[in-house]
Protein backbone atom coordinates (compact mmCIF):
# COMPACT_ATOMS: atom_id res chain seq x y z
CA UNK A 1 0.00 0.00 0.00
CA UNK A 2 0.96 3.42 -0.93
CA UNK A 3 1.23 5.98 1.59
CA UNK A 4 -1.41 9.16 0.75
CA UNK A 5 -0.04 12.76 -0.46
CA UNK A 6 -2.67 14.82 1.23
CA UNK A 7 -1.45 17.71 -0.46
CA UNK A 8 -3.38 16.50 -3.71
CA UNK A 9 -6.54 16.43 -2.25
CA UNK A 10 -7.67 20.09 -1.09
CA UNK A 11 -8.03 22.09 -4.53
CA UNK A 12 -10.56 21.09 -6.81
CA UNK A 13 -7.92 22.00 -9.98
CA UNK A 14 -5.36 19.43 -8.11
CA UNK A 15 -7.94 16.53 -7.67
CA UNK A 16 -8.67 16.92 -11.12
CA UNK A 17 -4.81 16.45 -11.92
CA UNK A 18 -5.21 13.40 -9.56
CA UNK A 19 -8.15 12.37 -11.42
CA UNK A 20 -5.98 12.86 -14.78
CA UNK A 21 -2.89 10.53 -13.09
CA UNK A 22 -5.14 7.57 -12.53
CA UNK A 23 -8.32 7.69 -14.71
CA UNK A 24 -9.93 4.70 -13.55
CA UNK A 25 -9.23 4.78 -9.90
CA UNK A 26 -13.26 5.17 -7.83
CA UNK A 27 -12.03 7.13 -4.75
CA UNK A 28 -12.60 6.57 -0.94
CA UNK A 29 -15.96 7.66 0.16
CA UNK A 30 -18.80 6.97 2.64
CA UNK A 31 -22.48 7.84 3.08
CA UNK A 32 -23.73 8.47 6.40
CA UNK A 33 -27.44 7.59 6.74
CA UNK A 34 -28.48 9.32 10.42
CA UNK A 35 -31.78 7.98 11.33
CA UNK A 36 -33.36 5.63 8.70
CA UNK A 37 -35.55 3.72 11.49
CA UNK A 38 -39.02 5.36 12.23
CA UNK A 39 -38.84 6.71 15.57
CA UNK A 40 -35.20 5.82 16.71
CA UNK A 41 -33.27 9.37 15.63
CA UNK A 42 -29.99 7.47 17.51
CA UNK A 43 -29.21 5.01 15.16
CA UNK A 44 -27.91 4.90 11.69
CA UNK A 45 -25.19 3.26 9.82
CA UNK A 46 -22.28 4.42 7.17
CA UNK A 47 -21.19 2.60 3.90
CA UNK A 48 -17.94 2.87 3.11
CA UNK A 49 -16.56 2.28 -0.24
CA UNK A 50 -12.94 1.92 -0.56
CA UNK A 51 -11.08 3.07 -3.12
CA UNK A 52 -10.19 0.69 -5.87
CA UNK A 53 -9.32 0.47 -9.57
CA UNK A 54 -12.92 0.77 -12.12
CA UNK A 55 -12.20 -2.58 -14.12
CA UNK A 56 -12.00 -4.43 -10.84
CA UNK A 57 -14.97 -6.46 -9.58
CA UNK A 58 -16.93 -4.45 -6.94
CA UNK A 59 -15.34 -5.02 -3.38
CA UNK A 60 -17.72 -5.85 -0.81
CA UNK A 61 -19.55 -2.39 0.45
CA UNK A 62 -18.94 -2.74 4.84
CA UNK A 63 -22.01 -0.98 6.56
CA UNK A 64 -21.38 0.04 9.99
CA UNK A 65 -24.84 0.26 12.06
CA UNK A 66 -24.82 2.20 14.87
CA UNK A 67 -27.27 2.67 17.90
CA UNK A 68 -28.79 2.22 21.45
CA UNK A 69 -28.61 -1.44 22.93
CA UNK A 70 -32.04 -2.88 22.47
CA UNK A 71 -32.72 -1.69 19.16
CA UNK A 72 -29.82 -3.13 17.88
CA UNK A 73 -30.04 -6.40 19.04
CA UNK A 74 -33.07 -6.91 17.59
CA UNK A 75 -32.07 -5.15 13.99
CA UNK A 76 -28.87 -7.68 14.37
CA UNK A 77 -31.22 -10.48 14.30
CA UNK A 78 -33.60 -9.32 11.77
CA UNK A 79 -30.89 -8.49 9.55
CA UNK A 80 -30.22 -11.95 9.10
CA UNK A 81 -32.88 -12.62 6.97
CA UNK A 82 -30.82 -10.31 4.51
CA UNK A 83 -28.20 -12.80 4.39
CA UNK A 84 -30.86 -15.64 3.62
CA UNK A 85 -32.46 -13.44 0.82
CA UNK A 86 -31.65 -14.35 -2.75
CA UNK A 87 -31.02 -11.57 -5.21
CA UNK A 88 -30.37 -11.48 -8.12
CA UNK A 89 -27.07 -9.00 -8.57
CA UNK A 90 -26.06 -8.87 -5.00
CA UNK A 91 -26.33 -10.34 -1.45
CA UNK A 92 -25.84 -9.70 2.01
CA UNK A 93 -23.12 -11.00 4.43
CA UNK A 94 -24.00 -12.14 8.29
CA UNK A 95 -24.53 -9.45 10.49
CA UNK A 96 -21.91 -9.17 12.88
CA UNK A 97 -22.64 -7.52 16.16
CA UNK A 98 -19.32 -6.01 17.20
CA UNK A 99 -20.24 -4.63 20.44
CA UNK A 100 -23.84 -4.14 21.87
CA UNK A 101 -23.96 -0.80 20.00
CA UNK A 102 -22.63 -2.22 17.10
CA UNK A 103 -23.61 -3.97 14.06
CA UNK A 104 -21.14 -4.63 10.79
CA UNK A 105 -23.23 -5.88 7.27
CA UNK A 106 -21.19 -5.93 3.85
CA UNK A 107 -23.35 -5.44 0.83
CA UNK A 108 -21.52 -8.16 -1.92
CA UNK A 109 -21.69 -7.71 -6.02
CA UNK A 110 -22.83 -11.00 -7.39
CA UNK A 111 -23.44 -9.67 -10.38
CA UNK A 112 -20.61 -10.98 -12.61
CA UNK A 113 -20.28 -14.27 -10.76
CA UNK A 114 -20.96 -16.95 -13.80
CA UNK A 115 -22.10 -14.02 -15.85
CA UNK A 116 -20.45 -13.78 -19.36
CA UNK A 117 -18.24 -10.57 -19.58
CA UNK A 118 -20.46 -9.07 -22.13
CA UNK A 119 -23.31 -8.51 -19.53
CA UNK A 120 -22.79 -5.96 -17.36
CA UNK A 121 -25.69 -4.75 -16.49
CA UNK A 122 -25.94 -6.15 -13.17
CA UNK A 123 -22.20 -4.53 -12.15
CA UNK A 124 -22.91 -1.33 -13.32
CA UNK A 125 -26.06 -0.76 -11.41
CA UNK A 126 -24.26 -2.21 -8.14
CA UNK A 127 -21.77 -0.07 -9.14
CA UNK A 128 -23.77 3.53 -9.41
CA UNK A 129 -26.21 2.70 -7.66
CA UNK A 130 -25.13 3.41 -3.40
CA UNK A 131 -25.54 -0.06 -1.11
CA UNK A 132 -27.89 2.22 0.78
CA UNK A 133 -30.44 1.79 -1.48
CA UNK A 134 -30.67 -1.92 -2.03
CA UNK A 135 -30.11 -1.97 2.14
CA UNK A 136 -33.62 0.59 2.93
CA UNK A 137 -34.95 -1.94 -0.10
CA UNK A 138 -34.28 -5.10 1.52
CA UNK A 139 -35.11 -4.13 5.25
CA UNK A 140 -38.67 -3.23 4.22
CA UNK A 141 -39.41 -5.65 1.46
CA UNK A 142 -37.22 -8.58 3.58
CA UNK A 143 -37.42 -7.73 7.28
CA UNK A 144 -40.75 -5.10 7.08
CA UNK A 145 -38.65 -2.69 9.24
CA UNK A 146 -40.68 0.12 9.13
CA UNK A 147 -38.31 3.23 7.90
CA UNK A 148 -38.57 7.11 8.28
CA UNK A 149 -40.54 9.00 5.65
CA UNK A 150 -37.45 11.38 5.24
CA UNK A 151 -34.17 9.81 4.28
CA UNK A 152 -30.82 11.57 4.74
CA UNK A 153 -27.62 10.93 3.67
CA UNK A 154 -24.29 12.40 3.89
CA UNK A 155 -21.61 11.93 1.34
CA UNK A 156 -18.08 12.59 2.00
CA UNK A 157 -14.78 11.42 0.44
CA UNK A 158 -11.28 11.36 2.05
CA UNK A 159 -13.43 12.91 5.03
CA UNK A 160 -13.84 15.96 3.41
CA UNK A 161 -18.30 16.74 2.47
CA UNK A 162 -19.19 16.19 -1.02
CA UNK A 163 -22.97 16.77 -0.33
CA UNK A 164 -25.71 16.40 1.79
CA UNK A 165 -28.86 15.20 0.63
CA UNK A 166 -32.50 14.04 1.35
CA UNK A 167 -34.89 11.91 -0.18
CA UNK A 168 -38.90 10.81 0.89
CA UNK A 169 -38.86 7.50 1.26
CA UNK A 170 -41.68 6.79 -1.91
CA UNK A 171 -38.54 7.10 -3.80
CA UNK A 172 -36.58 4.11 -2.06
CA UNK A 173 -39.17 1.88 -1.51
CA UNK A 174 -42.88 1.78 -2.99
CA UNK A 175 -44.52 0.59 0.53
CA UNK A 176 -43.13 0.83 3.55
CA UNK A 177 -42.67 -1.98 6.56
CA UNK A 178 -44.67 -2.24 9.43
CA UNK A 179 -41.59 -3.13 11.99
CA UNK A 180 -41.13 -0.41 14.47
CA UNK A 181 -38.00 -1.35 16.18
CA UNK A 182 -38.80 0.65 18.95
CA UNK A 183 -41.60 -1.24 19.56
CA UNK A 184 -40.00 -5.05 19.26
CA UNK A 185 -38.91 -7.17 22.01
CA UNK A 186 -35.15 -7.55 22.19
Amino acid sequence: MQPRDHTMRHSNQEGQSLRRLRPNQLKEISIKVPAPFAGLSDLGFTAQYRAQDFQQPMRDVPLVIEGPRPPMRRLAELLQLLREAEGAAYSWTDPIMVSDEVVLLAFRDRSLAGAAPTSMSGYVMNLVRPAIFPFLHDCVAVAQLRLSERIEMRVTSDDEPVTTLALPLSEIVAQNGHRLLWQLDS
